[in-house]
């Protein structure tokens, strides 16, 4: 890749484009998808991708929609291949770690074969634990000429995930048992690097205890489990989209039986910024998870988590 003068990056992927960004390439950055919403500074850019269903919808149909497109082998995302050749991009970064998330390699690939003018090199994301992340940092470092940055980006992630870890410490003698949960309507249980993170913040992650893909479970296993701590955080939901559909749902019924609800211990957290974007700001989630799960040792941030408890009955 040429100079970083010269580069002229899309970046399709949020945690992307928060990575290029703490590389020290904003300016380089000449389009995003519709998802990439921080820093803020950029929202000027054009947005070269829009979903094909109604992201305002409720979970259960968003689902539902969701499934039908990929049983149609359809992308869930338009690229506007126009603007594309328009920006004329050297560099697109996307993934290839769910097609939910945003456009993946095989669907780039399939849009940029219909254009003649444009032939950018493309670098894929397949984020699925802490390491992976901090190798994204790199993969992208090495193809900006950016590795130094990206290595000292890698050495202050780790020193923050590992200050929180410390400062969590080994002195307790036991430590709260957490439901993590990605999705309402099926339910699903957080996989990926979130068991990781909820290791770090001092709590014990349920069903899903290891690096492993989201998976879909009943509601019995849930109960079965018996948490201490539930822990909501749709992904792509702020906490408000969250806390609309749970009031307005059979969830709300079903988790005001557990001893976490009873004992105020259920918590809604912005999925969207922070626990399912996988970029520098996962240690926020994780300094997050440490103040729920450790409030004595954490200051609690009251505008990154909503206590479902207060949000209902306030």
């Amino acid at each position: 890749m040429a100079g970083s003068e010269k580069l002229r990056i899309l970046s399709l992927l949020p945690s992307a484009t928060e990575i290029l960004c703490r590389l020290g390439l904003e300016k380089n950055i000449v389009g995003i998808s519709h998802e990439c919403d921080f820093p803020l500074n950029l929202s000027h850019l054009p947005k070269v991708t829009r979903p094909k269903l109604d992201p305002n919808q409720r979970g259960k149909k968003i689902h539902e929609d969701l499934k039908a497109l990929i049983r149609e082998g359809l992308s869930i995302y338009d690229v506007d291949l126009d603007l594309l050749e328009s920006l004329a991009p050297n560099l697109i970064v996307t993934q290839d770690q769910c097609h939910v998330c945003a456009v993946s390699k095989e669907d780039l690939e399939r849009s940029l074969s219909h254009l003649t003018k444009v032939k950018p090199q493309i670098c894929t994301l397949t984020p699925h634990t802490l390491d992976d992340i901090h190798r994204d940092f790199l993969k992208i470092g090495v193809v900006t000429n950016r590795e130094q940055a990206a290595q000292d980006l890698i050495t202050e992630f780790w020193i923050k995930l590992n200050s929180i870890n410390s400062k969590v410490g080994t002195e307790l003698s036991t430590h709260p048992k957490v439901l993590c949960l990605e999705w309402l309507e099926p339910l699903m249980v957080a996989g990926g690097w979130i068991p990781e993170i909820v290791k770090l913040a001092g709590g014990v992650p349920l069903i899903i205890s290891k690096p492993e893909k989201f998976r879909e479970v009943l509601w019995s296993e849930i109960e079965n489990s018996n948490p201490d701590i539930v822990v909501i955080f749709p992904c792509g939901y702020p906490i408000s989209k969250t806390l609309d559909e749970i009031k307005s749902s059979t969830e709300l019924k079903k988790l005001s039986t557990f001893r976490a609800f009873k004992e105020e211990k259920v918590f809604i957290c912005d999925g969207n910024q922070f626990f399912n974007r996988p970029g520098p700001r996962i240690t926020d989630s994780c300094e997050i998870l440490a103040g729920l799960f450790h409030p004595q040792k954490f200051k609690e941030n009251s505008n990154e988590v909503s206590k479902l408890n207060d949000s209902i009955f306030n």
